[in-house]
Parts: C-alpha cells; structure tokens; sequence
C-alpha cells in the first residue's frame, strides 16, 4: 500500500498537466494571449495622444501670452502715442531716458526791477522723473490685454515729475540781487508817477536796491514749476521803507481822486489821475502836499482858454438858412461881451478841497458868466436874438426861428475907421423919450473947440456896447439901408427909422443877444 502512495517525480509531473490542458481546451495559446494585451495597449495609447494634443497647444498659448504681456510691460504696444508722440514698439527704458534728458537745455529768463538773470537746468540742479513719466503712461495701457489691443490705438498723456535744488537756486539769484543792490544808484525819495498804472510808484532803481531775494526765489520757483521759460518780477519782491511806502499811499490817495467837470449839464472836462499828480509835491521829507497855485494856474489858464466863449470867434447858422462866422473879438473895441466866462479862482478851491477829500468826484464849474448852452465854436445863445448883418444892411430879430422885428440900418462909415463893432453882444439898457426923457448922444470932446465933435437927440436908445454903440432912430436921415454907410455913416452906432426904433424898443429887453457880423 506504501508504494502505491509513493509518487514518482514523471508521476507528478504527469498530475500537472491538467492546468495546461485547460487553455487548450478552450482553443487558445499563448501567442493568442499576447497578442490580445498588445491590442489592449494599442488602444489606451492612441486616447492618450488625443486629450495630449490640445493641452500642449493651450500650454504654448499660455506661454505665447504671458511671454507677450511681460514683453509689453517693458515696451510700448503699437499704436500709442504718449503727448503727441509716436512710441509704437519703443522700449519703455528709451522713452524714460529721453524723458530725463529732456529738460538739460532748460533755462529762465528773469527780469523785472532792474534784474536781468538767466538760471540754467545745472544751476539750479533740475531733473526729471523720466521712470515715474514712463510708469504713469503705462498705467493707462493693459499689457495684459495686448492680443486686444494689437488692433487699437492709445493716444496717452503723462506727468514727468520735475524736481530742483532750491538752495541752489536761492544762492544763484541772492548773488544777483546783492549785485544788482550794489549797483543802484538812487537819487531823492526814488518816486515819480507812472503814466501807465496812473499812479505813483517807487522808481526801478529804488527798488532794485531793496529787492528781497527770498521773494524773488518764490517767484522763479513757481515759474519754473509751471514750465514756464520766462518770469517778470513785479513791486511784489521788493520791499520799500515805511516812510517812503506811506509818502507813495498818500500821493496815491490824491491821484485816485479824479474830478468831472460840467457846464450846462455837459461833461465838458476831466481832471484825471496824470493831471492831479502834476500838482502834487513830495517833499525831501517825504511830505506830500497839493499845490493849490497849481490848480489855480490851470483852471484860470489852459481850462477858461478852453472853455470860455467871450470874446471866441463862432459860426452858426441863420433860420434863414444862411451860415454866418461872427468875429469873437473887433479891433477898435476888442473882445465881444457874450458867452461863457469860468471863475477859475472858484473852482480851483472847488477842485483842491475835492481832491485832497479822496474820492472821485463831479463839480458844476460856477461862472462869473454864462450862456444859454455850451455849443463851442458854435451858437451858444439861444432862438432869440438880434442879427445885425452890416453887408446887407440889414437888422432881424429872430425869436424862436420867428422874424418878430426887422429893418434897414445905417451902420458905422468904414473910410472914417469909425466901423460897427462886430461880435456876440447883449443889451445893456434901453430908454425911450417919452418914458425917460430927453436922450442926447454926444461925441468925444474935441481939444480944438472943448465941445462934443457931436451931439445929437434921439427917441429910442438900446445900448450894446456899454454906452458907446447902441441902436437908435437918427430924426436927420430920412432912407436907410443900401450902401449909404460908406459915405453917409455913423461913428459907429446902428441908425434906423423912428418906427422902426420904436418897433425894436418895444421887442427887446436888456439882456438880449445881439449878434453883428458882415
């Protein structure tokens, strides 16, 4: 029994091959089962390389667009213009560098006071930020969004932050005061009125010579801030004594206050700033003063010679249409008697007392005479008067363009030098026989005989150069008008009719106009 337990090693064998015989029996090898993994493997493969393909494309785009942003933040995207300038594609280390470099040639120019300097870039130690100017451009940009913005354009504007040594700056331009200072040579109080700002001013020498050099520091600082390449100073950087201040304020004061002048309601004169500073005076002292003879001289002089009418020639024109130019002044018996006549001594004290009060003012010029409107050079009186033409003869009294008297006058004889006066005059009085008694009109005295060389009555009397010419009827005549005045003339007075004497005394009243002309 033992031994037939017993296995031989061909016996065990032989147990195994059962196993083997499985496959078989199934109808396969194994050739047939490595061929079937290798199909298997095939497989997954080909999967693996179509989910490859895409992700390595979406890596080399990734990279493609992070390399290009980086490469924008360090160079400018096309199509960008940064303060009117094309940097398409520059380096962003180029733009700055320019930037910086930009402001090397820069200088200013300062003048004003007497001071006339020029402060360059390396003076006064200027740079510019040409990296700030670069980095505030590209912060308007997306380099980020750059596939975009390939197909736009940027016009862009940035701030270059510039910077300068003030202590630098502030030694350059106190060097130039202290010599400018040095230089100054200043005559008396140094003021004297400026035609161009109206107004009294410290003279450019005195205020050279107290010019503060902070002040002018601030001032070219605020300048050259403002990029500007040019800087006036002004009185602003100059400080002037307190005395020589007060004098200025005071002569001010005066000069402000201008006075208008009328007459008749008509703005006539102006007594402006440039002519009140040409009274004023300022003293070795500093005192300031109005000189009141001053005033007086001019009102009195150049002022009446401007408006005063007595005595002026003007032209007018008759209701009749005729246009006339009257003689102001006749050379027997000088200058007529009508028209304006300022009182010049009145007004000056009008005008000093406005002047020194500090205010602008107007003043209704008073007159010693006046007329009825202000028509310079023209008719200053007014529709009514008498208009005694001695060419023609012939005497009209016009009251309101209306013919109320007129007639023919013998005038003064020519060839005896014994001419009417010509001129605007007035009535001076008026009598009549019947009212005030006999009217008896005597000559000058003549030294052979000690009588009148005339003596003559008359009815109606109207005096128009005092009591010298009048009009007046003449009882010895019997025509009048024409040319009988050349060989049958009067010393000077004006002749007429007893009707017609009478018709003129009974017309006029003292005070009217009376104009004689040829």
């Amino acid at each position: 029994m033992a031994s037939h337990m017993k296995q031989t090693p061909s016996a065990a064998k032989t147990q195994a091959q059962p196993k083997v015989g499985a496959h078989e029996a199934a109808g396969m090898d194994i050739e047939d089962i490595q061929t079937e993994t290798g199909a298997a493997g095939a497989g997954r493969t080909k999967k693996v390389l179509l989910w490859a393909i895409p992700l390595g494309l979406v890596v080399l785009l990734a990279g493609a667009y992070v390399g290009g942003a980086l490469y924008f933040q360090t160079t400018f995207l096309p199509g960008t213009t940064l303060d009117g300038e094309d940097v398409s594609l520059r380096p962003t280390s180029e733009v700055a560098q320019e930037k910086s470099s930009s402001l090397d040639d820069y200088q200013i120019h300062v003048t004003g006071k007497g001071l006339d300097l020029t402060v360059t870039a390396e003076q006064m130690g200027l740079t510019c930020d040409g990296d700030a100017y670069v980095g505030d451009a590209l912060a308007q940009a997306n380099p980020w969004a750059w596939p975009v913005e390939l197909a736009s354009t940027r016009d862009l504007t940035a701030e270059a932050p510039v910077s300068f040594d003030r202590q630098k700056l502030a030694d350059v331009i106190a060097s130039a005061v202290e010599q400018l200072a040095a230089a100054a040579t200043v005559e008396g109080h140094g003021i004297s009125y400026s035609a161009e700002r109206a107004a009294f001013v410290i003279d450019e020498q005195a205020l050279a010579s107290r010019l503060n050099a902070d002040l002018v520091t601030d001032a070219v600082a605020a300048a050259i801030e403002a990029g500007e390449t040019q800087v006036e100073i002004g009185d602003e950087c100059a400080e002037a004594d307190a005395d020589v201040q007060a004098a200025v304020d005071a002569a001010n004061a005066l000069v402000s206050s201008t006075v208008s002048l009328t007459l008749a309601g008509t703005a006539v004169a102006e007594v402006d700033s440039a002519r009140i500073a040409g009274w004023v005076t300022i003293g070795d002292d500093l005192s300031v003063s109005l000189d009141a003879a001053a005033v007086e001289e001019w009102t009195r002089g150049e002022l009446s010679d401007q408006l005063d009418t007595v005595g002026k020639d003007r032209t007018y024109t008759r209701p009749d249409g005729v246009t006339v130019t009257v003689p102001g002044t006749d050379p027997s018996y000088g200058a007529s008697t009508y028209g304006w006549s300022i009182d010049g001594a009145a007004l000056a004290q009008q005008i000093a007392t406005n002047v020194q009060a500090g205010q602008p003012s107007t003043i209704d010029i008073p007159c010693v005479q006046t007329a009825a409107q202000y028509n310079p050079g023209g008719q200053d009186w007014g529709d009514r008067y008498i208009d005694v033409d001695l060419t023609a003869q012939h005497a009209v009294f016009y009251d309101g363009g209306t013919v109320i008297w007129e007639a023919a006058i013998t005038t003064g004889q020519p060839n005896l030098d014994q001419e009417t006066p010509v001129g605007v005059w007035m009535i001076t009085n008026r009598k009549s026989r019947a009212t005030d008694g006999d009217i008896n009109l005597k000559g000058p005295i003549d030294p052979a005989t000690g009588q009148p060389e005339w003596d003559s009555h008359v009815d109606f009397w109207l005096g128009v150069v005092g009591n010298l010419v009048g009009f007046h009827n003449a009882p010895w005549q019997s025509t009048f008008g024409g040319n009988i005045y050349t060989y049958y003339g009067s010393h000077g007075c004006i002749r007429m009719s007893y009707a017609s004497g009478q018709g003129l005394y009974n017309a006029a009243q003292v005070g009217d106009v009376v104009v004689i002309h040829k």
